[in-house]
């Protein structure tokens, strides 16, 4: 995928990492060099402002050149505790560019980061608008179609329901996403009822998971497991310990490729 060039602005941003069990930031990275396989998973990018006055553009820069490159990294703002117009200012910006929070300094960091991360307003946008800068030429019908799942697409009944609502029928919805190289329906069904579990389990860290998987419709905790690895690849307790979707929905789509390379 070929990525817009960004004019470089001589600005003051300080990118750093933090990761599992999110208990700092580490030292500042230059976010041009750094390899997405150097990034474990649950990885967080901040985005430190620096001295003031702050350069709007050179913030929406940076945080387009992070978004694009390094997909499964959500980026935060992370601010000083001088909280006036211009803080008010630059976190309404951060919001328009899909920033997913902001952490003020001294404010404890998981605990912050967990009530941004693992409760989004709203989900299935994020979810749309993040495709849509992997994938910007996908069709509105198909980004429609994904909106939608994400939304209300508890069952495969009421993914029979969102077909008729968008007048396709199955066949035709499989068709669409075979010619894209997409995964089906049916599978961005089971992946977005796999992210809701898993920002449940994020969520609710002391809660058992039998409980977790009984209040999420599961028979029991290990169907619960089961789905998060065939979906995601990766087990209950280590999503447990990650915050936000972007990783698990990269991991999705990339071992879903991986898979359809493979069949004749």
């Amino acid at each position: 995928m070929q990525h817009q060039q960004y004019p470089h602005y001589p600005s003051r941003l300080t990118v750093s990492v933090t990761s599992p069990p999110y208990a700092c930031f580490g030292r500042a990275i230059d976010a041009s060099c750094i390899r997405p396989c150097d990034l474990c998973p649950g990885s967080i990018f901040g985005l430190e402002l620096g001295p003031r006055p702050w350069c709007g553009e050179a913030l929406k820069c940076e945080v387009l050149h992070l978004r694009q490159h390094y997909s499964a990294v959500p980026v935060v703002l992370r601010l000083d505790d001088l909280l006036d117009v211009e803080a008010a200012h630059v976190i309404q910006v951060g919001a328009q560019l899909h920033v997913r929070g902001v952490i003020v300094d001294g404010d404890p960091i998981r605990e912050t980061l967990c009530r941004f991360l693992t409760e989004p307003v709203d989900l299935a946008a994020d979810v749309v608008e993040w495709f849509s800068l992997r994938r910007p030429t996908i069709p509105p019908q198909f980004v429609d179609l994904i909106q939608k799942i994400f939304r209300h697409g508890d069952t495969t009944a009421e993914l029979q329901n969102l077909f008729s609502d968008l007048g396709e029928s199955t066949r035709t919805a499989r068709a669409r996403c075979r010619k894209l190289a997409l995964p089906p329906p049916s599978s961005w069904l089971q992946a977005a009822r796999a992210v809701r579990a898993a920002l449940c389990l994020q969520r609710a860290q002391s809660t058992p998971l039998l409980e977790l998987a009984m209040d999420l419709g599961y028979t029991d905790h290990s169907a619960l497991s089961h789905q998060l690895m065939r979906v995601f690849g990766a087990s209950a307790s280590a999503i447990r310990c990650t915050l936000g979707w972007e990783w698990l929905l990269d991991s999705w789509l990339a071992r879903w490729s991986e898979r359809a390379a493979l069949r004749p």
